[in-house]
């Protein structure tokens, strides 16, 4: 398993946040980490409602015992396999925006963003109802979404066909706020008449957000209107 969430500088806090143990020895805390990140694979792929303790310890090859020394119950367990995933996803997508020429960035994210929620559809449904229960659940992941927000600011602010006084910081975090609500509302209620399978889907959400930036390069936004639907 791939526990980057280990070197987040948020991580411990994060933890401590959902609830979970603490730990002061390392091989408690790998034993830790392990429940967490095999507990954030299996939820990937089945609805965390129909996994059971015995089920996350058996895959992970430890005791119950060893569980319930880490975390309290279920719920605690799932708030941290939801840090896990946001300190996982956070860099990922930071790299992208950082990385990627600027023109490709709004398509790029947003294809990396329907394929991961289309793939861990199952997680993404549990994770909306636990933070229905507790809102601050879901704080790793406004972290993430205002982090990226400012890093595509940066490269706005970078780009030299644009006027900087141009740039709105409102309507830029308005259309991160845009994508990530379609892309929630897309799995919690399928609303229709798109979803992640509508050929339309991708290219309507990046229009409706160079909309709301409003100070793109023509090139970028015209590419976006040619290709409306």
């Amino acid at each position: 398993m791939d526990e980057v969430w280990g070197q987040s500088e948020h991580w411990e806090d994060d933890l401590a946040a959902a609830g979970v143990s603490p730990t002061l020895q390392e091989r408690s805390r790998a034993m830790r980490d392990r429940l967490i990140g095999t507990s954030l694979e299996i939820a990937r792929r089945i609805p965390f409602e129909q996994i059971s303790v015995l089920d996350l310890c058996q895959a992970t090859g430890c005791s119950t015992g060893a569980f319930y020394a880490r975390f309290p119950d279920k719920n605690t367990l799932f708030r941290a396999v939801m840090a896990a995933s946001a300190s996982q996803s956070g860099p990922l997508l930071e790299r992208l925006v950082n990385e990627t020429p600027f023109d490709e960035i709004l398509p790029r994210m947003i294809k990396l963003q329907i394929d991961r929620f289309q793939m861990h559809e199952p997680f993404f449904r549990a994770a909306f109802r636990v933070s229905l229960e507790c809102s601050d659940a879901w704080d790793p992941f406004r972290r993430n979404s205002n982090a990226l927000a400012s890093r595509y600011l940066e490269r706005l602010r970078q780009e030299p066909r644009i006027d900087p006084a141009a740039i709105n910081e409102n309507n830029v975090r308005f259309a991160f706020q845009i994508m990530y609500g379609v892309l929630n509302n897309t799995v919690m209620n399928r609303p229709g008449p798109f979803d992640f399978s509508s050929p339309e889907f991708p290219k309507l959400l990046e229009q409706a957000m160079v909309a709301m930036i409003g100070c793109l390069p023509v090139p970028q936004a015209a590419a976006a209107e040619t290709h409306r639907p």
